[in-house]
């Protein structure tokens, strides 16, 4: 294990507010990022700055009191300097890895968050790699290349006539990946129209293809990406908090 100062500031989650948080040592890094109603130390305007444990923001109408826990934290890292296609020897990415030898070991249900190029389908490939299911399909579906009246049948297929063209059975990703893992990569791309029938995927493991009217079980692990802040989306109203 490695020792960590000052652990991590709760208070990542203001991002989507518009502001950025840094721990330095005993201070903290305060950068406004064009919030709408600014930020503010003592009255004084922060742009980016540094304030001292025990000082209070002022954010629009809000106020955050700021405190530094100097206590060293053990944190767990992983032997290996690599996971599936992943590679790194820095106490950072064994900090990974060990938090991914314990997912892939579960059949959870992953979200990967992260911008676009960070390498976030490779964590979802080694994840797949390093589980119980490696001998089985890993599908991977991209929700922001394909057109929105597409992707319902590309998701879960559709049975023939169930549309103009639609001149045979087609199975969907779901029913590929059964056995497997169904990658949902740019999820926060998936219209809203469709956030309910996938909802009922998550939760039952069941789908059923347009156009049908019996629904299918499907015995695969779920893991999605994506490159937005899926909270601030719940707060504007364009993504399910379910």
């Amino acid at each position: 294990p490695v020792r960590r100062r000052g652990g991590f500031l709760a208070a990542r989650a203001i991002r989507a507010g518009e502001i950025d948080f840094a721990i330095a040592g005993g201070v903290v890094r305060v950068k406004d990022l064009g919030s709408r109603n600014g930020t503010s130390a003592a009255g004084i305007g922060i742009t980016d700055a540094t304030v001292p444990g025990g000082a209070v923001l002022s954010l629009g109408h809000s106020q955050l009191r700021i405190d530094v826990d100097t206590a060293e934290t053990l944190i767990a890292t992983s032997q290996r300097t690599s996971f599936g296609s992943l590679v790194g020897a820095s106490a950072q990415m064994r900090e990974v890895f060990s938090q991914l030898e314990k997912i892939a070991a579960s059949d959870a249900t992953v979200l990967i968050e992260g911008e676009t190029g960070t390498g976030k389908e490779g964590v979802a490939e080694a994840i797949h790699d390093e589980g119980p299911r490696v001998r089985a399909p890993f599908v991977v579906v991209d929700c922001g290349a394909i057109p929105a009246n597409l992707l319902e049948s590309e998701l879960f297929g559709h049975e023939q006539g169930a549309f103009t063209g639609a001149t045979e059975r087609r199975i969907g990703a779901f029913e590929q990946a059964s056995g497997g893992t169904i990658f949902l990569d740019e999820i926060g791309e998936l219209p809203s129209e469709l956030q309910p029938k996938l909802l009922r995927a998550l939760e039952a493991r069941e789908i059923r293809r347009v156009g049908g009217r019996t629904t299918i079980q499907c015995d695969l692990r779920i893991i999605s990406a994506t490159n937005r802040d899926l909270r601030a989306e719940v707060n504007k109203g364009t993504f399910r908090a379910d």
